[in-house]
């Protein structure tokens, strides 16, 4: 079949101090699956298109790329097929006002969509838009069953794992979830040929900071842990599966030798879980005798880095790193099923800042439940982080996901209402000039102002006890240099 895949143009608070422009990975892996079993498959990638561009989608956000009605213009009237990529519930009303203007363009034309949202609210996404079926989870076995279904023309949708789909007349049906039944390391590498890639590696623009032309790498898949907060365990399952070292070191050199990469960021959920893992990488990495930088900007477990292998990681080429604790409250911690030791994750920053590692670390507010005593105990951690020599902060604003257990603790409350405003509370999460709580002990307001008391907090602290370098992160940026999350922004 005809098939074209659309990755939308990303939504962005209109106050944002960043944007994180990243390539379509998941799409990529799903267009290398269809083109395997043999569909002709072309991608519309609206943000890689056209990363410079800006579109005013309503009064508080805009949309980066194509805007929405060039998007659509660019899908040939020929296609059969069309398969949207949806990931951040926050950009649900763009999913929804393009699936809407497809189906104005193709009325029979089949609409599919994947990724975290939809896996999430499957029944929700079909009742509210235009689409006629939902790949839940990881999304290349089951893309290529359910097209080999169109084919043959039987549409027996009952007997696909892992879709959801629109009854005859009305209603939906939601299947079993699929299995994964590939191994991880026979999944076909992405079909970067299809993308704009060359948009992204030119300008730097990345998951991680710019150093340099910079390719997406995936190491593993699913997370063996289960916070609250997380759609992860929904849309990945908590079966962590790690990928043969060399068959990822020979993905690195084919973008080495094809694209020129120089750096490559890991957009793994969690990419360090055993030891013996990544430290046979970093020795295999010295062994073939490769060159490259790489880091880890998604949030990685800290238990597994000591300093033995925080200097491995920076002997291999490993120049950042991220932590996620989420809370320097215990209390907090264990009601979002968080399983950190918060002194071992300080021991672990000291090994990685001794061994030359750039450290961020991210901390949530306004968790159900979270007092402000909760919020001074995260107050005195991040004081720690900054004295024991991390680098970076982010504070985010707690956002209930849809397919997360928080969110349904919410939801059965009714403190969530599934409509636009509660979608647009959700951009909140990474823009300081908005606070949003979901505790009954903090409000809007609070939240906002301890966000920004917070990053100043950390970076008095760390910029005392490190002087040198708030001068080093002005003379990066005066030679157009990028080391730290900071400088990114």
């Amino acid at each position: 079949m005809k098939v074209c895949l659309v990755r939308p143009p990303i939504v962005i608070p209109a106050s944002n101090i960043t944007a994180t422009i990243t390539p379509p990975w998941g799409l990529a892996y799903v267009a290398a699956a269809l083109r395997d079993a043999g569909h002709e498959v072309s991608i519309i990638d609206a943000t890689g298109e056209s990363p410079e561009k800006r579109h005013s989608f309503d009064a508080n956000t805009y949309v980066i790329g194509l805007s929405l009605d060039e998007t659509v213009a660019r899908i040939p009237l020929d296609t059969e097929v069309v398969g949207l990529s949806c990931g951040f519930s926050f950009e649900w009303p763009v999913y929804r006002r393009i699936i809407a203007d497809v189906r104005t363009l193709l009325p029979h034309v089949f609409i599919m969509a994947g990724g975290e949202h939809v896996t999430a609210a499957p029944e929700q996404s079909l009742v509210e838009s235009e689409l006629n079926a939902v790949v839940m989870g990881e999304g290349e076995e089951t893309a290529v069953v359910l097209l080999d279904n169109l084919v043959d023309g039987s549409l027996d949708f009952a007997s696909i794992d892992g879709i959801a789909f629109k009854l005859p007349g009305a209603g939906c049906k939601i299947n079993p979830r699929r299995g994964r039944q590939i191994a991880i390391d026979d999944i076909s590498l992405p079909a970067w040929d299809l993308l704009p890639i060359e948009n992204y590696l030119s300008r730097g623009l990345g998951f991680g900071i710019d150093r340099g032309r910079s390719m997406p790498l995936l190491a593993s898949r699913g997370c063996p842990y289960q916070c609250t907060f997380c759609s992860s365990p929904l849309m990945w399952t908590t079966r962590w599966l790690a990928r043969d070292q060399d068959l990822l070191l020979d993905e690195i050199e084919y973008y080495q030798q094809h694209f020129q990469a120089v750096n490559f960021d890991f957009y793994d959920l969690t990419a360090i879980v055993k030891k013996s893992w990544i430290i046979e990488f970093c020795n295999r990495i010295e062994a073939r005798g490769l060159s490259f930088s790489w880091q880890l900007p998604s949030g990685t477990r800290s238990e597994a880095i000591d300093a033995e292998v925080a200097e491995m990681l920076y002997r291999s080429g490993c120049r950042n790193i991220s932590y996620s604790p989420e809370s320097g409250s215990d209390f907090v911690l264990q009601k979002i099923k968080k399983k950190v030791k918060l002194a071992t994750m300080l021991d672990s920053v000291n090994g990685c800042v001794s061994a030359g590692l750039n450290v961020k670390f991210n901390i949530i507010f306004g968790f159900p439940g979270e007092t402000f005593r909760h919020v001074m105990q995260s107050m005195r951690f991040i004081v720690n982080m900054a004295f024991h020599g991390a680098h970076d902060i982010a504070i985010w604003c707690f956002s209930p996901y849809p397919g997360s257990e928080l969110f349904e603790e919410l939801s059965n409350r009714g403190e969530i209402s599934w409509d636009d405003t509660y979608f647009d509370s959700l951009r909140a999460y990474a823009d300081l000039s908005q606070g949003h709580s979901y505790s009954e002990h903090l409000s809007d307001g609070q939240v906002k102002v301890l966000r920004i008391v917070g990053m100043l907090l950390f970076y008095l602290v760390s910029w005392l006890r490190y002087p040198a370098r708030p001068f080093r992160i002005i003379g990066n940026l005066a030679k157009g240099r990028q080391e730290s999350r900071m400088e990114m922004a």
